[in-house]
């Protein structure tokens, strides 16, 4: 056979093959965005100083059959100090957290919009350390900032009954203000 009549067969032999469907792939947490499970939020207003501190977390309840991946935080820094921020994983928190009415699905499309079983969580002024848990890292704001950090890709996974919390020290005499934000998504166990 000659090079030219192989040539020919083989382009006969394409177009008489099925055509690929086209395949979009999408980051991890748009994917997630899409089926309804991906989540935003934020705490209120936390406030601390005066040797009192302050935490904003993302809270795992123990009933809730998901495990969290985050995704995003951030942290704003309403002062004219700068902030030390402890991360802190799978801690008991001092104080009475109050949650945060502000999350919303990030996917809007979907009708109702679905609601996170995690819920987002701060308290102000309070003495104390986290205790048990890991404290992972700790971040320092500058004035009148936001922080953020993101892409995680769900790198942190939390458990039912478990947290990730940004825990504020008190920058000595000083009353100041921040608020804490998160993105994650949410998988059944």
């Amino acid at each position: 056979m000659h090079d030219h009549e192989k040539t020919a067969m083989n382009f006969e032999s394409m177009d008489s093959e099925k055509h690929l469907n086209e395949v979009t792939v999408l980051p991890e947490n748009v994917y997630h965005s899409y089926l309804g499970e991906y989540f935003l939020g934020q705490t209120d207003l936390i406030s601390f100083g005066g040797g009192y501190n302050g935490w904003g977390g993302l809270v795992n309840p123990a009933d809730s059959n998901v495990n969290i991946f985050l995704n995003a935080y951030t942290i704003s820094n309403y002062s004219n100090e700068p902030l030390t921020t402890e991360a802190w994983i799978g801690s008991i928190l001092p104080g009475n957290g109050k949650t945060s009415p502000h999350f919303a699905a990030g996917n809007q499309v979907l009708n109702p919009p679905p609601m996170p079983r995690a819920d987002i969580k701060s308290a102000s002024f309070i003495a104390g350390k986290p205790s048990m848990g890991t404290n992972a890292f700790v971040r320092r704001v500058e004035p009148i900032t936001t922080l953020t950090k993101h892409d995680f890709q769900g790198m942190f996974i939390i458990p039912p009954g478990s947290s990730f919390s940004l825990f504020f020290l008190s920058p000595a005499k000083k009353q100041v203000h921040a608020r804490v934000a998160f993105g994650w998504w949410e998988e059944k166990e």
